[in-house]
C-alpha cells in the first residue's frame, strides 16, 4: 500500500512541477506580448468587449470623502429527522473615509445581527434543498443591499460574490422552490433599478471564480497571434494548449498580470448560455449592462473577478469601471498575499455564523420543543461509536 501511494504521489508531484514550469514560461511570453494584443482584430470577440486593450494599469485614487459599503452573508444548514434548518445572516459594513484620518465604520442593520432561522421541509429533493438554502442567503444579502441604498448615501457598494445568480440556483418551474426563485429575481430587479437611479456604483467581487471565459478566448486567438514569426519563436516549446485546458481565468491571468493591472473588460451576457429559456428576458437585458474584468490587487494573490453594473455606453462605462477599480485597489492592500477589499473582509467576519451560535439556536429549539437529541438528530449525527 505504501509503495503504491508513494508512486501515485510521485506522479502527482511531477505533474505539479510540469504545470508550474509551463505556467512560468507561458507567463514570461505573455508579459512580453500582452501590450501588443488588440482584441478588435477578432470580430467574434469585438462585440462582447468594451475596449481593445488586452491589459491596462489601474492608478489607485485617494479614498478621502468616499463612503464605501461591503455586503456579505453567512449560511449554516443543519439536518434533522423531519426538517432541515438553515441560519442566514447578512450585514453591510460602511467605511467613511475622512480627509486624513482612517475610516469611521457603520454597520447595518447592527454590528452583530441575530441569524435568521428558516425551516425547510424534507419533502424537497436534495437538489431543491441546496437551491432553497442558496436562494435564502442571496435574498438576505439583496435585502440588506437595498436597505443600504435606501437609507444611506454610499458611493460604491461591494458585494461579496457575483451580481447575477448562478444557473445552479435556478429550480425547475414546477418546483416548490420556484416561488423563492421568483422572489430573488424581483430583488435583483429592484437592486439594479435603484442603484442606477441613485447613481451608486454596484460591484460584485468574486474571490474564487471558476470562469474560463478569458482562458477560452486566449485559446482562440493565440494561434492567430503566433503567426507572427517573432512571437512564435518566443512561445516555442511552451505547451500553452495543454496549460489552458487545465486552467481557469484567475490561474491564467495570474501568470502575466502585474499588481495594479486589470484585464480587458467584457459583457457578462457573453458568458450566458445561448438558450433563450435559460434567463428571464428582462434579466438577460440587465446582464448586458454588467461588465466584467479581472484586477490583480495583491502581489502574491490571484486576481479578483470584478463585475460592475453600468449603462450601455461604452465610453462612459470604461471611465466608470476604471474609477471603481482605482478605489478597490487601495482598499485591497492590507496584505501582499490576500488582496480582498477591507469592507468585504469586515463584512465576511461579521456575517459568518459560528458553530457556537448554531448550537445555541439548536439548544434553544430543544428547550422550547421538549425534544431531545435522540428525537431530533439524524441517526448518523448521533453515532455513539464514532464516524459519520
Amino acid at each position: 500500500m505504501d509503495k503504491n501511494l508513494d508512486k501515485i504521489l510521485s506522479q502527482l508531484v511531477e505533474e505539479i512541477e510540469r504545470i508550474e514550469i509551463t505556467k512560468k514560461r507561458f507567463g514570461e511570453v505573455m508579459h512580453k506580448i500582452k501590450d501588443s494584443i488588440n482584441l478588435t482584430k477578432y470580430p467574434a470577440i469585438a462585440s462582447s468587449i468594451v475596449n481593445p486593450e488586452f491589459t491596462k494599469n489601474v492608478e489607485a485614487t485617494s479614498l478621502a470623502g468616499l463612503r464605501i459599503a461591503g455586503i456579505d452573508g453567512g449560511l449554516v444548514r443543519r439536518q434533522f429527522k423531519s426538517m432541515d434548518l438553515i441560519l442566514v445572516r447578512s450585514i453591510a459594513v460602511i467605511f467613511h473615509f475622512g480627509p486624513k484620518e482612517g475610516p469611521t465604520v457603520e454597520f447595518y442593520p447592527d454590528p452583530f445581527p441575530e441569524p435568521q432561522i428558516r425551516p425547510m421541509m424534507l419533502t424537497l429533493s436534495g437538489t431543491e434543498l441546496d437551491q432553497l438554502a442558496s436562494l435564502e442567503r442571496i435574498a438576505s444579502e439583496l435585502r440588506v443591499t437595498l436597505s443600504v441604498l435606501e437609507k444611506s448615501r454610499v458611493d460604491l457598494i461591494l458585494i461579496d460574490g457575483s451580481l447575477f445568480y448562478h444557473p445552479r440556483d435556478r429550480p425547475q418551474s414546477g418546483s416548490i422552490v420556484y416561488e423563492k426563485f421568483q422572489e430573488v429575481l424581483s430583488l435583483y430587479r429592484q437592486l439594479y433599478n435603484k442603484s442606477m437611479k441613485k447613481g451608486t456604483t454596484l460591484a460584485g467581487v468574486v474571490k474564487d471564480s471558476r470562469s474560463s471565459k478569458v482562458t477560452n478566448l486566449l485559446g482562440d486567438i493565440l494561434p492567430h497571434i503566433l503567426r507572427e514569426p517573432a512571437i512564435f519563436e518566443l512561445m516555442q516549446g511552451v505547451d500553452y494548449r495543454w496549460l489552458l485546458k487545465l486552467s481557469r481565468d484567475c490561474d491564467t491571468l495570474d501568470t502575466f498580470l502585474d499588481e495594479g493591472e486589470r484585464s480587458f473588460i467584457f459583457r457578462y451576457s457573453s458568458e450566458l448560455q445561448n438558450n433563450s429559456n435559460s434567463y428571464p428576458d428582462d434579466l438577460s437585458n440587465w446582464a448586458s449592462s454588467i461588465w466584467v474584468t479581472y484586477l490583480k490587487t495583491a502581489r502574491d494573490d490571484l486576481p479578483l473577478r470584478i463585475e460592475l453594473l453600468s449603462a450601455n455606453n461604452p465610453e462612459n462605462d470604461i471611465s466608470k469601471i476604471d474609477r471603481a477599480l482605482s478605489v478597490i485597489l487601495p482598499l485591497s492592500w492590507q496584505h501582499p498575499e490576500y488582496g480582498i477589499p477591507a469592507p468585504i473582509l469586515e463584512a465576511d467576519t461579521r456575517a459568518r455564523i459560528s458553530s457556537s451560535e448554531t448550537q445555541l439556536v439548536i439548544d434553544r429549539l430543544m428547550a422550547l420543543s421538549g425534544l431531545t437529541y435522540t428525537t431530533l438528530e439524524k441517526r448518523r449525527s448521533r453515532n455513539p461509536f464514532g464516524g459519520n
